[in-house]
């Protein structure tokens, strides 16, 4: 008897309706396996737009303390936020690079490559120099070097955020 009747299950984790009509077969039918990808992906990258803003902010803000106020600090409060954010950075981006094209992660990798690069000069030039003296070259390498950076990535998480490009598997089709 309970062979022809339907037992429907709906399974969220995947996005997947599991159709059983009998003990011979089971039937899978995807619903919103699409919108579940999408939202994954909008999720993603503005996730990390936030992320790579927070931490180029945090820069900005180390290397842009009022003046010639000697504020220690000040200055090791904005040294240890970006030490914090360095930290949380790439665990952060590994877990939402799945849903990014291999282009867009280079450009955030080099961003972050970037700066850890800046953070260990910084440190140094704070140490030999002090923080006044480094303070207005920390302020134009972030902005010229960073900052162009910053740029590259968030255009390539706007194209994705976009979807402008078609998914793998339809391009192998046609």
């Amino acid at each position: 008897m309970w062979n022809y009747r339907l037992c429907w299950i709906m399974i969220n984790t995947y996005n997947m309706l599991w159709s059983r009509t009998s003990l011979e077969g089971a039937v899978l039918r995807m619903t919103g396996a699409e919108r579940g990808r999408t939202e994954g992906r909008q999720r993603a990258v503005v996730e990390l737009r936030n992320l790579l803003a927070r931490l180029y902010r945090s820069f900005v803000a180390w290397g842009s303390l009022y003046g010639d106020l000697d504020l220690r600090y000040e200055q090791e409060r904005r040294r240890e936020e970006v030490v914090e954010l360095l930290g949380e950075l790439p665990g952060q981006y590994l877990a939402r690079s799945m849903w990014l094209e291999q282009a867009t992660r280079k450009k955030i990798e080099k961003f972050i490559a970037k700066s850890e690069v800046l953070y260990s000069d910084f440190v140094a030039d704070i140490i030999e120099q002090g923080y006044p003296r480094t303070r207005a070259a920390m302020a134009n390498r972030v902005s010229r070097e960073l900052g162009s950076l910053k740029k590259e990535a968030d255009t390539a998480l706007n194209t994705e955020l976009a979807g402008i490009r078609q998914p793998r598997w339809r391009k192998r089709l046609r």
